[in-house]
């Protein structure tokens, strides 16, 4: 088998009652709880979308437009367009509309987000009307590579629906500037920075992803280049599933330090919900059976490490003997912000989740991802939806209320909660 023959599914099929069923659900959630809460968030003079709103979604509490969540709405925006064209999902006469949106998002960001060569890739945040902002002061405008993927993975999409190349081209270009920088070492992980010498998965996750969706985008448009962007995602997912894994505890590293710093918080936290997503990352791009195994006991382990046996959900962070996250504390920002909310319940990490049980469930036919996946389902609709149209309340406490807090940015993120229907959509269909 070749390296780039990827595409793991089961040979069996779905039962099609349960198939019927969650393909309803998950279309009542997009058309009635998630898309009328997103359709009033849009600029429509100067483009892109307001997510500054507070946790509840009722007051909007600034106009600044960060660039990582711009990019994801355009991938949002482009994959609800592509699944209403093939049937998918029927957006009606809102097809329009969101069409409107993703030109706009697409030329806000490609007018305003990019900077000069000298001064990074994209900017971190910009005003609402495009002009790049010092997120903190003195730190100068490109402060995260986050922020490149996001936007190279909105292009991508966004080239695809309008079947346009020089688009694909652009994102190209973007990750280009991009790895000339990680190439020299110069990581910037902004809202997660990190001390010298120790390294994240993070790192590898997102570039695995983003250069699989770069990968399908160029499948319409040059071959060559898709198999070299496919071949780059793989390897990013072996690197993540051979460095980063802890055989001992069957679970993903979040982050390796210095060999003096085994001992320390940062070394010994893990993140149940970031494992979990990075799993089905690596499984759409590594079909090996031996690392299929591997990804779905990281996913299993990762979900009874961090479940809640109290008050149920998944805990934010955890230590990686289990309960709450300890170590020697190094005075990094990145540690208070572990400590203070590692039993926050939180949206994304629900609804990864969400998915990853039901594409490792179609990948293996293992029960115990459908088992999780109900359980889940159970626990997330019982808590997060917040009033009919309103979207989620994202963030709670670890007993489900409501919490008005920042997590990483002050934003509240379209991303992961639409992105899940999205692709259960796609799979179940």
């Amino acid at each position: 088998m070749s390296k780039t023959n990827i595409g793991t599914r089961a040979s069996w099929c779905l039962d099609k009652t349960f198939q019927e069923s969650e393909m309803l659900f998950h279309t009542l959630q997009v058309q009635d709880q998630v898309l009328p809460f997103w359709a009033r968030s849009f600029d429509e003079i100067y483009g892109g979308v307001y997510t500054c709103w507070s946790n509840t979604g009722d007051t909007l509490l600034g106009e600044d437009k960060y660039v990582w969540s711009q990019g994801r709405m355009l991938w949002l925006l482009s994959s609800l367009l592509m699944m209403h064209e093939s049937g998918q999902l029927a957006l009606g006469y809102d097809a329009s509309f969101y069409r409107r949106q993703a030109a706009k998002m697409y030329l806000f960001l490609h007018e305003h987000a990019l900077l000069s060569k000298g001064e990074g890739v994209t900017s971190f945040l910009l005003d609402r009307y495009g002009v790049a902002k010092e997120q903190v002061p003195g730190k100068g405008f490109y402060t995260s590579f986050y922020a490149d993927c996001f936007v190279i993975m909105g292009y991508a999409k966004y080239a695809m629906v309008q079947n346009d190349h020089s688009i694909a081209f652009e994102a190209l270009d973007i990750l280009h500037r991009m790895q000339s920088f990680l190439d020299k070492g110069d990581i910037r992980t902004e809202p997660y920075p990190l001390p010298k010498g120790f390294s994240t998965q993070a790192v590898h996750m997102i570039l695995c992803n983003t250069q699989k969706e770069l990968s399908d985008c160029f499948a319409l448009f040059d071959q060559v280049k898709k198999e070299e962007l496919l071949v780059g995602a793989q390897d990013h997912a072996e690197t993540i599933l051979n460095f980063f894994y802890d055989e001992k505890r069957t679970l993903l590293k979040e982050i390796i330090p210095p060999a003096d710093r085994e001992d320390s918080l940062l070394a010994r936290h893990y993140n149940p919900g970031h494992a979990i997503e990075c799993m089905w990352f690596c499984l759409d791009c590594l079909d090996d059976p031996f690392m299929v195994e591997r990804m779905s006991s990281i996913v299993l382990t990762s979900l009874s490490l961090g479940w809640d046996q109290e008050f149920g959900g998944l805990f934010r962070y955890v230590d990686r003997d289990g309960g709450k996250p300890s170590g020697k504390v190094l005075g990094t920002s990145f540690e208070k912000l572990i400590l203070c909310s590692w039993d926050y319940k939180l949206w994304w990490p629900h609804s990864e989740a969400l998915y990853s049980c039901l594409r490792f469930y179609e990948a293996t036919g293992n029960k115990e991802f459908l088992r999780w996946y109900e359980k889940i389902k159970s626990y997330t609709f019982e808590v997060f939806p917040s009033e009919i149209g309103m979207e989620w309340i994202q963030i709670r406490k670890r007993d489900g209320e409501p919490l008005d807090s920042v997590v990483a940015l002050p934003v509240k993120d379209p991303y992961h909660i639409l992105r899940m229907h999205l692709l259960a959509l796609q799979m179940l269909s």
